[in-house]
């Protein structure tokens, strides 16, 4: 087991020196009290103009969508009694009592003008009791297009069919707002489409089929889009289900149609919970921003009324659960109401700053005489605690510390272990090369030890060629370990001197704590023995007793 030891290379003096305890206490003790008044001043001003900016951008951003809610279902109304027309028409009314191919030609053509005076309108379609089209009307490049009855389709496994055609007299079916299909796949490119569709009785009150017209609501997107864009907020609208049909990521948009099952939902749960099972508008705040929502419900029964002399059902303006909505929702970050904010933030923050400037400077000066002489100290602790060459610590620190360490891992019954490092051979390095590429050698070596080590072990000069490393919490294996990795380092990092790469060796001994030991000392001889066995067989390797 290897812990954190008290002791470790990163409270070395230099470290001291980088920090200055003292200047800083000093610094703090001018500089904390004057920048708290002036935040808390400038807080409370910004604080009170953002909560009043707020509620003026919220009140917008309901009003907008409110609009776009309202524009939805006025828009919708028209729809709705085209359908009405057509269902009720004495043209279809005509075909239904009698089915010949002349009453199916003229139904045709009824459709077709209809077709080509609704620019919105893609297909128009007349299906029978058991779900068989009988006429289809398409547009196709803006012209209407009757189908063949040999391409006339069976619909009777399609949603909209049948829920339409459980439907009595005067009640309307919307489907979801979704894509085009054609023999099972989304039309590209693609064209959103809703269904209006309602049943359709003939002369003896019988039903004989659903009536239903494709309605491609490109002025429906792109009003709502117009609206989006006058907002403040990251604005997006969904269907019931949660998933997007406008206002965000491409990946995102028509999710339901590829059976995705990433939703609002499944990002804001908490957020959709609300939306689900609250009131038809609101203002949900979270701690990141404020949600603002808008349902926008395609058919509003109160504005409808009797069309056509089709008489609704006494619950027929009453909202039922399985009426189609939408939802548009307003996002607003607090960065961004922070953004709006009438007040001039960045003349407050300049004024900070300058403030900040002063105060800093102030107190730095002040601060710095008092610190000069705790500093100086400082500086010369540490040249006597440090080995001037390496900037490891030197013998004499190395002494204090190991015996603090002994103590702990006596005290504790811990593990404890030393090694002794010997460069192989430094003489011979010395006498060839000179003593200052002896120097740089040794600098060299004593950084690769020193990459070696943990952040609780210490490594120090302990003389000449000579280094040392106390491992606390570390075992003996732990340490052979250790001891070897710092062994093929040194042989595969040769010194790369201006003339050429000059390769050293390195032998360890080690050594870890016993129960009979009395001092750190009783350690170190033993490694300083097997940094001896080290050498005599053969140098380049790593000796335990």
């Amino acid at each position: 087991m290897r812990n954190q030891s008290v002791i470790n290379t990163e409270t070395s003096l230099d470290k001291k020196l980088v920090k200055k305890p003292s200047f800083i206490i000093f610094f703090l003790k001018i500089f904390i009290p004057a920048t708290i008044t002036l935040y808390g001043t400038l807080f409370y001003i910004i604080q009170q103009t953002q909560s009043q900016d707020k509620q003026i951008i919220v009140a917008r951003e309901q009003s907008a969508l409110k609009s776009a809610g309202d524009f939805t279902s006025t828009l919708f109304k028209d729809k709705l009694s085209d359908l009405f027309v057509l269902s009720e028409g004495e043209i279809l009314r005509k075909y239904l009592q009698n089915d010949n191919l002349l009453n199916w030609i003229e139904l045709n053509r009824a459709f077709s003008l209809f077709v080509r005076r609704k620019p919105y309108y893609d297909q128009i379609r007349l299906i029978n009791a058991n779900g068989k089209e009988v006429t289809r009307v398409n547009k196709t490049s803006g012209d209407p297009e009757i189908v063949p009855k040999t391409e006339l389709q069976d619909k009777s496994d399609r949603y909209y069919y049948q829920n339409a055609i459980t439907l009595a007299q005067g009640e309307i079916y919307i489907s979801p707002l979704d894509l085009n299909m054609e023999q099972g796949k989304i039309e590209k490119p693609i064209v959103p489409t809703i269904r209006f569709a309602t049943p359709v009785y003939d002369g003896y009150g019988k039903k004989r089929g659903v009536l239903i017209i494709n309605y491609t609501p490109i002025e429906l997107l792109q009003k709502i889009k117009d609206i989006f864009k006058s907002l403040r907020g990251k604005v997006t609208m969904h269907n019931s289900d949660g998933y997007w049909l406008m206002g965000a990521e491409k990946e995102k948009l028509w999710g339901f149609m590829y059976s995705s099952k990433v939703t609002f939902e499944s990002e804001e749960p908490e957020v959709w919970k609300e939306i689900k099972h609250g009131s038809n508008s609101g203002l949900i705040t979270t701690s990141t921003g404020v949600y603002i929502f808008q349902r926008a419900y395609p058919l509003n029964r109160l504005t409808i009324g009797t069309l056509e002399n089709i008489q609704l059902g006494a619950d027929a303006f009453i909202r039922k659960n399985g009426d189609r909505y939408w939802v548009y929702i307003s996002y607003l970050s607090n960065e961004t109401i922070s953004q709006q904010s009438s007040i001039p933030v960045y003349m407050s923050t300049i004024l900070y700053v300058l403030i900040f400037i002063v105060i800093s400077l102030t107190s730095g000066f002040i601060a710095m005489n008092g610190i000069q002489k705790k500093t100086a100290s400082l500086k010369l602790l540490q040249e006597a605690n440090t080995d001037e060459l390496t900037g490891l610590y030197n013998r004499r620190e190395l002494n204090k510390i190991a015996g603090i360490e002994f103590k702990r891992a006596k005290r504790f019954n811990r593990d404890y272990s030393i090694l002794i490092i010997d460069l192989d051979n430094f003489k011979k390095v010395n006498d060839t090369y000179g003593h200052t590429i002896g120097d740089q050698i040794l600098q060299h070596n004593a950084n690769i030890f020193l990459d070696s080590t943990r952040s609780e072990d210490l490594l120090a000069r302990y003389g000449g060629e000579e280094f040392v490393m106390l491992l606390p919490e570390t075992d003996i294996e732990g340490a052979r370990l250790l001891a070897q990795r710092i062994c093929d380092d040194v042989r595969s990092k040769p010194f790369d001197s201006s003339h050429e790469n000059i390769a050293t060796t390195v032998s360890i001994g080690i050594s870890q704590i016993d129960q009979n030991d009395e001092s750190y000392t009783d350690i170190l001889e033993r490694s300083d023995i097997a940094l001896y066995m080290a050498k005599r067989t053969g140098k380049n390797r790593v000796e335990a007793i």
